[in-house]
C-alpha cells in the first residue's frame, strides 16, 4: 500500500471546517491527515511509515473534478463522422462540407455525415434535402446541427430509412423523434432526436456499418481528457449499450479506470419504465463496484428550443395565431407516476429539460409524487440544462429538493435559432441563474459534451471562467461571440458565479447528488484521495486565462497521475 505525504502546497480543501491546507498525508487510496506540513510532517513520523514525500512547491491543489453530465461514450463512437469548423456563413458551410466530402469519398465513407451547422445559419425556414442533394449527390448524408438534437438527411438517406409504409424511421433512446413534412405534406428532411448511429436503414442498404464497439483505441482518448483535468469522476447521461459499460467494467476490473462512473439507463417513452428500471437493476447487478454505479434514469423532457420541440409557458413567439404552445414528452400525471415507481425502486432520475413549460410540469410532477410518497421519498431528481425559465419556478427547487446541473460553458453563448421561439425578452434572460444564486440552489456544473469538436469542452476549467465571466472565450470550435448581436452571450453581474461557487459545483455537489459524498467532493479525512494539482494559482490569474490552466498532475484513490493533455498531443 503506498504512502505519500504532499507538502508545501496551497490546498483548497471544500472542507468548510478547514477550507485551506498545507499538506495531506495518504495511505493507499485514503487521505489520512490534512493540515500544515508540520502536522502532515508528524503524523507521517507518529505512524512510522515509509511516505514518500512529494513537495508541491507551492501549487494550487483542488479536490478532484466531478462531470455532472457528459457523453464520453458518444464522443468515443463518433470518430467516423466528420467534423468540421464553426461558421455562421450558409456558403462557407456548404463549402467545408464539399471539401469534407472530397476528403472522404464514397469508397472511404458510404454514409457521409457531417458535424456541425449552427442551427440558426438557415434561418425560420430551415434546411431542406434538397440543398444536401446537392452537395452530397453520390451516397446517403446527413449533417448533425450544433444543439446535438437535429440533423438534416438528403433525399438517398431518407428513402432507406423508410419503412414499407413509406415512414421514416432511426432507433433512437430519445422521445420526440420527428421527420418533418412541409405544407404539402414532403417530408423535408429535417429531423429531430435522432443518432446517428441509429440510422440502421442506411447501414443495411449501403452493406456497411461504421466502428461503434467500444475498446482502447476509440475510448482511452477520451477518457484521457477527462483523466488530464482532473475529473476523477462524471455521469454518463447517454449510456447507449450494456457493451459501452461492460468495457468500463473491465476496466475497472484490470485496474485501468481511473474514475468514477455513474451510467444511466435511458427511459425513451413513460410507457416504458419497466423496462427501463430492469435494465438499470441488471446493469447495477452485473457491473456494479466501488467505481461503478448505475442507479440512475435518464429521460428527455423536451428536445431544443431551437427547433421548438418544447413546452413554453407562452405561446412561441414566431406563431401569428397565438396558439403554439409546443409540446413535452410527457404529461404531469405520466411523469407522477414514473417518478412514483423509481422512488418504489430507489433509483435516481435525471431530466433533460430546456424550456419554461416543460420545467413548470416536472416540477408539478415532483411535488405531486412527493404527496404520494410521503416520508417514503428519497430519490434525487435532478433537472438538466434550464436554458429558458420563470422566476417562480426557479425559487421552487430548494422548496421541492431539487438539483440542477448547469453545462457552465453554455453560460457564454448565444444561438439566435432560439429567437425566433422564445421572443426577444425571453431569449435576453436565457441561462439567466441569478436566482439560483441568490436562493441557494443546490446546482452542479457539466460539460455536456456530445462531440469530439468540443472535446476541449471536457475542461472544467473552461466551464469555471465562462460561469465566471459571463463570456463565450472563443477556444476551439466555438468562435466568441459579439455582445451586441449575442445579447445573452454576455451575462449580467448578477448571472456570474464566484470561483468558489464553479469549485463547489464541480465538485462537492456532484458528489452529494451522485451520492459519493463519503467518498468524494473534498480533501478530507476519511475520504478518497483524488485531487489535482494546478500549473498556475486559479485563484490570483486573470479570469480570462482560467481555461490555460494545465494540471501537473492527477491523483486518483491515492494513485498518482501524470497524463498528458491528448488535445496537445
Amino acid at each position: 500500500m503506498e504512502k505519500k505525504i504532499l507538502i508545501n502546497g496551497k490546498i483548497y480543501t471544500e472542507d468548510t471546517r478547514k477550507p485551506w491546507a498545507e499538506a495531506v498525508a495518504i495511505d493507499g487510496r485514503d487521505f489520512t491527515c490534512v493540515g500544515t506540513n508540520d502536522e502532515v510532517i508528524r503524523y507521517a513520523k507518529f505512524n512510522f511509515g515509509e511516505y514518500e514525500t512529494v513537495d508541491l512547491c507551492g501549487r494550487t491543489v483542488l479536490p478532484g473534478l466531478i462531470d455532472g453530465h457528459t457523453h464520453p461514450s458518444m464522443i468515443a463512437k463518433a470518430t467516423w463522422v466528420f467534423f468540421g469548423p464553426d461558421t455562421f456563413d450558409k456558403e462557407e458551410l456548404f463549402q467545408n462540407i464539399r471539401e469534407a466530402a472530397k476528403k472522404y469519398p464514397k469508397e472511404v465513407r458510404p454514409y457521409f455525415v457531417y458535424s456541425s451547422y449552427r442551427a440558426s445559419i438557415f434561418g425560420e425556414e430551415g434546411p431542406r434535402k434538397e440543398m444536401l442533394d446537392e452537395l452530397i449527390p453520390d451516397r446517403p448524408a446527413r449533417i448533425n446541427d450544433d444543439t446535438g438534437h437535429g440533423c438534416l438527411y438528403n433525399s438517398m438517406a431518407l428513402e432507406m430509412l423508410k419503412d414499407e409504409n413509406g415512414i421514416p424511421h432511426s432507433i433512437s433512446p430519445i422521445a420526440g423523434q420527428t421527420f418533418f413534412k412541409d405544407e404539402k405534406g414532403e417530408y423535408t428532411g429535417v429531423c429531430f432526436q435522432t443518432i446517428q448511429n441509429g440510422d440502421v436503414g442506411v447501414f443495411e442498404h449501403t452493406g456497411w456499418t461504421p466502428p461503434l464497439c467500444m475498446d482502447d483505441e476509440c475510448a482511452e482518448p477520451v477518457h484521457n481528457i477527462f483523466r488530464h483535468y482532473g475529473d476523477i469522476g462524471y455521469m454518463d447521461a447517454f449510456t447507449e449499450t450494456e457493451e459501452d459499460i461492460a468495457y468500463l467494467s473491465r476496466l475497472d476490473k484490470e485496474g485501468r479506470l481511473y474514475f468514477y462512473y455513474e451510467g444511466t439507463s435511458i427511459l425513451d417513452n413513460v410507457k416504458n419504465i419497466e423496462q427501463t428500471v430492469e435494465r438499470a437493476r441488471r446493469w447495477q447487478e452485473l457491473y456494479g463496484s466501488d467505481h461503478i454505479r448505475v442507479r440512475t434514469v435518464k429521460f428527455f423532457g423536451d428536445g431544443s428550443n431551437e427547433a421548438g420541440d418544447t413546452l413554453s409557458l407562452i405561446p412561441f413567439a414566431n406563431d401569428p395565431e397565438g396558439k403554439n404552445y409546443g409540446h413535452c414528452n410527457c404529461t404531469m400525471e405520466e411523469m407522477r407516476d414514473v417518478m412514483v415507481r423509481l422512488n418504489k425502486e430507489r433509483l435516481d432520475l435525471h431530466i433533460h429539460c430546456v424550456c419554461d413549460g416543460t420545467l413548470r410540469l416536472l416540477l408539478d410532477a415532483v411535488e405531486e409524487a412527493q404527496k404520494i410518497c410521503g416520508d417514503d421519498w428519497c430519490i434525487r431528481v435532478t433537472i438538466a440544462h434550464l436554458e429558458c425559465m420563470h422566476p417562480d419556478d426557479a425559487m421552487r427547487f430548494n422548496k421541492l429538493g431539487v438539483y440542477a446541473d448547469i453545462s457552465a460553458h453554455w453560460l457564454g453563448m448565444g444561438e439566435l435559432g432560439t429567437l425566433p421561439f422564445l421572443g426577444q425578452e425571453r431569449w435576453r434572460h436565457c441561462y439567466d441563474f441569478s436566482l439560483f444564486r441568490r436562493d441557494g440552489v443546490r446546482y452542479g456544473f457539466s460539460s455536456d459534451n456530445m462531440s469530439p469538436l468540443g472535446n476541449d469542452r471536457n475542461s472544467p476549467f473552461i466551464g469555471i471562467q465562462v460561469a465566471k465571466t459571463g463570456r463565450e472565450p472563443g477556444i476551439g470550435f466555438y468562435k466568441a461571440l459579439d455582445p451586441e448581436k449575442y445579447r445573452y452571450g454576455w451575462q449580467p453581474e448578477s448571472g456570474k458565479f464566484t470561483l468558489e461557487e464553479c469549485i463547489h459545483a464541480f465538485t462537492w455537489r456532484n458528489a452529494e447528488r451522485m451520492r459519493l459524498l463519503d467518498k468524494l467532493g473534498s480533501i478530507e479525512v476519511g475520504k478518497r484521495a483524488c485531487l489535482v494539482v494546478l500549473d498556475k494559482d486559479i485563484f490570483t490569474i486573470p479570469d480570462e486565462e482560467i481555461s490555460t490552466i494545465e494540471p501537473v498532475c492527477t491523483f486518483f484513490d491515492g494513485q498518482e497521475l501524470h497524463i498528458p493533455n491528448p488535445l496537445k498531443a
